[in-house]
């Protein structure tokens, strides 16, 4: 409790989206979540794309991302996603809002990442699109489905995904991907 005046309130704290639910590890499979210090969403204005693009090459080093695809490094990132691209890693320069509306993301999302030799095969479980390395490569982005939620997925690596889901569902999600990890390396032992 915080002292206000003559009245006690309640301190708030800021927790994660999947604070104690991850990290979840079986050995060959890892769930973690990621805490990014800034998730920015970069809707261009009506024939501004170009500019939009100039802009945040110019002021953060890379370039507004193509139709399901990412640009950037693991510390700083674009991600389409969908109607709009999602700005990871630090906070946009202020030029980018005179060509494109940005919104401070950064509450509103779980952002998890699995990696694992086995990690396709998890994915394939609770996706229904093709996730294989010869058809979703590094790079790649797209909006799907896990179970009955609707994610963006992004392959970060040969065997890496990373999650983003609302941050409502973050129970959910987490609930789902350790489901399906547990059937997956179940399978892999039997075969074994």
């Amino acid at each position: 409790m915080i002292q206000m005046g003559k009245k006690s309130v309640r301190k708030l704290l800021a927790i994660s989206p999947a604070a104690g639910l991850c990290p979840v590890d079986f050995g060959e499979l890892k769930l973690v979540e990621l805490n990014f210090p800034y998730l920015f969403s970069i809707s261009p204005f009506p024939k501004n794309e170009k500019k939009c693009s100039a802009v945040l090459k110019k002021n953060h080093g890379i370039h507004m991302p193509n139709v399901c695809r990412a640009t950037g490094s693991s510390q700083k990132k674009a991600l389409w996603f969908g109607n709009f691209t999602l700005f990871i890693g630090e906070e946009p320069n202020i030029a980018l809002s005179n060509v494109a509306a940005v919104v401070d993301q950064s509450d509103a999302w779980c952002s998890l990442r699995l990696t694992g030799k086995y990690a396709e095969e998890a994915m394939q479980r609770l996706c229904p699109i093709d996730v294989r390395l010869s058809s979703f490569k590094t790079g790649c982005v797209a909006q799907t489905m896990l179970g009955l939620m609707q994610v963006t997925l992004h392959r970060s690596g040969k065997e890496q995904f990373d999650i983003y889901g609302y941050r409502s569902m973050s129970r959910t999600l987490v609930s789902e991907i350790t489901e399906s990890i547990k059937k997956t390396i179940y399978v892999v032992k039997q075969k074994l």
